[in-house]
């Protein structure tokens, strides 16, 4: 369980989360709690090596669920025992709604010497006392109260909120990428000699560090305004969603330009230039449409732009590669599947650091939203840093 399901927890009156906090505060002091919650009443059994100090013990438990804000914990028991011990040594049982709580003075006060109604039989672990029957509280369970209109109003509310930062988070993370697509195609890509090769390792797809960044970070703080488990849900299904379509903007801008390059150099219509395309992908690799072309440039490096370029590109490429071959002494088969592996390489790459960084700043604007929407508590020991425990008068002095 992770530190901020911890505290979520507790703060609901998990006895297991509550039991956790105080024992990992505790633990310098060699001082074991145990905790049981019953309706809006928690019992806190308190066993150390020593006796457990009981001002101490009912001021670091009750101003600790004060800080912590655990509303549905309304009365609190604490019980000392020592470890091994049947008796237990004291208890006190506060009232925290109560004005007499303001000041944490303990009630029914134990006497040492009292006999535990249920004591503890002998072979049952020292470290665990069992609470005697007449200490634990029993209240009846409150109805849960219906939903009033301010707080469906403010559920409404966080849900546009919700819509309205994930939406804008979309929006200017698919802007980003179209233009730097755009850039790339108009521009870039355009430069004699270095266009090609930048058009080769599709450089271009660096900026989708940027792009994703600002997805995971929008999609995490939109979280803040809705319950966090739906959130995290709903946005990873978005991100799922959106990873491939985004990083597909530049083969599809690509695309397009091709299709209208070959139907203006050959004063056709975009619809004609269509068909003639999807006729010579499919006879290079039995694929067509958006699907073809990317299977296309990762295997072949050059595109026709002329009808005649149809036939006269395999004699080209042949040419270049034999080129190759004497140089190097790698077939052209083998040339060409060292290409696609090089293409399907740098794709790979580009979609693994994509990954990484949407999912990197999707996590830090979830911790964002945490501390935006207050779902994140400091430690129990860390609240009561700056409230002093006195220690020097007894609890039953003011009384």
């Amino acid at each position: 369980m992770v530190r901020s399901e911890i505290f979520t927890r507790a703060r609901q009156g998990n006895p297991e989360a509550l039991a956790a906090l105080m024992n990992h505060s505790l633990q310098a002091k060699q001082i074991t709690v145990n905790v049981s919650v019953q309706g809006q009443s928690l019992v806190a059994i308190a066993t150390g090596q020593t006796a457990p100090d009981r001002a101490f013990m009912v001021n670091f438990i009750c101003r600790g669920l004060r800080k912590l804000e655990a509303d549905s914990i309304r009365k609190v028991t604490i019980v000392g025992y020592l470890n091994g011990g049947t008796i237990p040594l004291w208890r006190d049982t506060i009232q925290l709604d109560s004005q007499a709580s303001d000041e944490l003075l303990p009630l029914e006060p134990v006497s040492p010497l009292t006999p535990a109604p249920a004591p503890l039989p002998p072979s049952a672990p020292p470290s665990r006392p069992r609470l005697p029957t007449s200490v634990i509280p029993i209240t009846p369970r409150r109805r849960r109260q219906p939903p009033t209109l301010v707080s469906r109003l403010r559920t409404l509310a966080g849900v546009l909120l919700f819509l309205l930062v994930g939406g804008v988070s979309i929006a200017v993370a698919s802007l980003v990428k179209l233009l730097t697509a755009l850039l790339a195609e108009n521009s870039i890509y355009s430069i004699n000699l270095l266009g090609d090769l930048f058009r080769g390792i599709e450089i271009i797809e660096v900026f989708n560090v940027l792009v994703f960044a600002i997805l995971g970070l929008g999609l995490g703080v939109a979280t803040a305004f809705i319950p966090r488990y739906l959130g995290i849900r709903l946005n990873a299904l978005v991100i799922i969603l959106l990873l491939p379509t985004l990083l597909s903007f530049g083969t599809m801008i690509r695309y397009d330009n091709w299709i209208n390059e070959f139907a203006a150099n050959e004063s056709i219509s975009i619809t004609e230039s269509r068909l003639k395309t999807d006729r010579y992908l499919y006879e290079r690799i039995e694929e067509t449409g958006i699907w073809g072309f990317y299977l296309h440039t990762a295997r072949y490096p050059s595109l026709p732009l002329y009808v005649r370029q149809f036939e006269e590109l395999d004699p080209l490429e042949s040419e270049a590669m034999s080129r190759v071959q004497g140089s190097v002494g790698i077939n052209p088969d083998d040339l060409s599947t060292l290409f696609s592996i090089c293409m399907w390489g740098i794709r790979g790459f580009y979609f693994l650091v994509s990954a990484i960084t949407v999912i990197g700043h999707f996590g830090q604007g979830i911790e964002l939203a945490d501390r935006l929407s207050g779902r994140v508590q400091p430690p129990l020991d860390e609240t009561l840093d700056d409230t002093p425990i006195p220690h020097s008068r007894s609890p039953m002095s003011s009384r």
